[in-house]
């Protein structure tokens, strides 16, 4: 039997799909239409080869999330099922819905872990307790709900025991919360859980933001490392980099009147825009020098980028004289838009803004109707991909 490789038991009255069937480690199609199975066993997930899983006609209500790690299924077949109307966001495609399964496996497994590792070492004095283990059972719900990204899930597993609250470390205090509380434990604990998972983001937010800055240290490191290169004294670099980070403060965007702390995207800034930032003599480095270069250039890249955008409204105002001014200008803004990748323009984002309003006349049609921003800036691309293969198409006949 473990040999099967296609097992055809449809229209056979069967109710039930033994947990045997994950024995049958080579088989790769499954049919199991026109029978009144309602489940199917998590089990399944061991036949691993499976490729075909027939399930139409039958009162198969949900499916194991276990079904996710079934990597070579290609085809599964739902018609006329219960659970056909909770699916519909997956439009019959076989793909998304193992995808789905898979997040869903992977984000119970990670909740499993999560309370387990909480229950034996964080919360282990209270373990045993009743409000213990319905207190810990709710945070753990109500921290996955705070975080649908599988990845940031697994940071917090990871870093349970620095960012899960330890007031309900104590028996004593735990206690004093229900007590004199006859009913509606469940409820307490949801309500108290939905509070922590909320401040629990707020902790891992700033923890990240944290541990980003020390690897952005060691990027910094390395970019005045090779700006300077044999034009410094290696043991400068620490004192340079306090001096600078000193000046990425919260505290210091607060000082200015900002309601935005953007200091790691500052940071990243620097980095990515050293070689414009930091002075020809690393002598004269100082924290308060290289952000206010910082500030100087991200300044004239906006003014940049808004000069680029005038010319092309410029351009296409005469282009489309029967329209509103307002009107214009918007269209303009728009497919500007379309050419940022960043907080601050970029050489190439400028250079195509120019090629931009250098084209005009042939990448905005005549009516302003069937001006749409996406398909200019999809013609721009189809031109531009095309002026480069020409360009390679010559350069290779050159070399002839």
């Amino acid at each position: 039997m473990p040999t099967l490789i296609r097992l055809d038991l449809s229209n056979n009255s069967i109710g039930i799909l033994p947990v045997d069937i994950q024995r049958l480690v080579n088989l790769e199609s499954l049919w199991l239409n026109g029978n009144p199975v309602s489940s199917i066993p998590s089990e399944l997930h061991h036949c691993r080869k499976l490729k075909v899983l027939d399930l139409r006609d039958t009162l198969v209500e949900d499916l194991p999330r276990e079904v996710g790690r079934m990597k070579n299924l290609f085809k599964i077949d739902l018609q006329n099922t219960p659970i056909c109307n909770q699916l519909e966001g997956f439009s019959g495609s076989t793909e998304d819905l193992v995808a789905f399964l898979d997040n869903k496996d992977k984000r119970t497994t990670l909740a499993i872990t999560m309370e387990h590792d909480l229950l034996a070492n964080l919360y282990l004095e209270t373990a045993d307790m009743i409000e213990g283990g319905l207190m810990v059972k709710e945070l753990v719900k109500a921290v996955c709900a705070r975080f649908p990204d599988l990845d940031e899930l697994k940071n917090v597993v990871r870093n349970a025991d620095r960012l899960f609250p330890t007031r309900y470390t104590s028996p004593v205090a735990l206690r004093q919360i229900f007590v004199g509380v006859r009913k509606h434990w469940s409820e307490i604990a949801r309500k108290i859980s939905v509070k922590e998972a909320k401040k629990l983001q707020e902790s891992y937010i700033k923890l990240k933001r944290e541990n980003d800055m020390v690897k952005k240290s060691a990027d910094m490191e390395l970019k005045i490392s090779a700006i300077y290169y044999d034009n410094h004294d290696p043991a400068d670099i620490e004192g340079w980099l306090k001096s600078i980070y000193k000046e990425y403060k919260p505290q210091n965007y607060l000082d200015e009147g900002r309601k935005d702390c953007p200091d790691l995207e500052d940071i990243k800034f620097v980095i990515q825009f050293a070689t414009r930032i930091f002075p020809e003599d690393p002598n004269t480095i100082t924290g308060t020098l290289i952000r206010q270069n910082m500030l100087n250039l991200q300044k004239k890249l906006t003014v940049d980028r808004e000069k680029c955008v005038q010319s092309i409204i410029s351009s296409i105002t005469a282009l489309y004289s029967d329209r509103e001014p307002s009107q214009v200008k918007e269209l303009g803004r728009k497919v500007g838009k379309m050419f940022e990748r960043d907080r601050f323009a970029t050489e190439k984002e400028l250079l195509d803004l120019k090629k931009i309003n250098a084209d005009s006349q042939l990448l905005f049609p005549a009516e302003f109707s069937s001006a749409d921003p996406k398909l200019i800036f999809r013609l721009f691309k189809q031109r531009a991909a095309a002026a480069a293969a020409q360009l390679a198409a010559s350069s290779r006949g050159g070399l002839r």
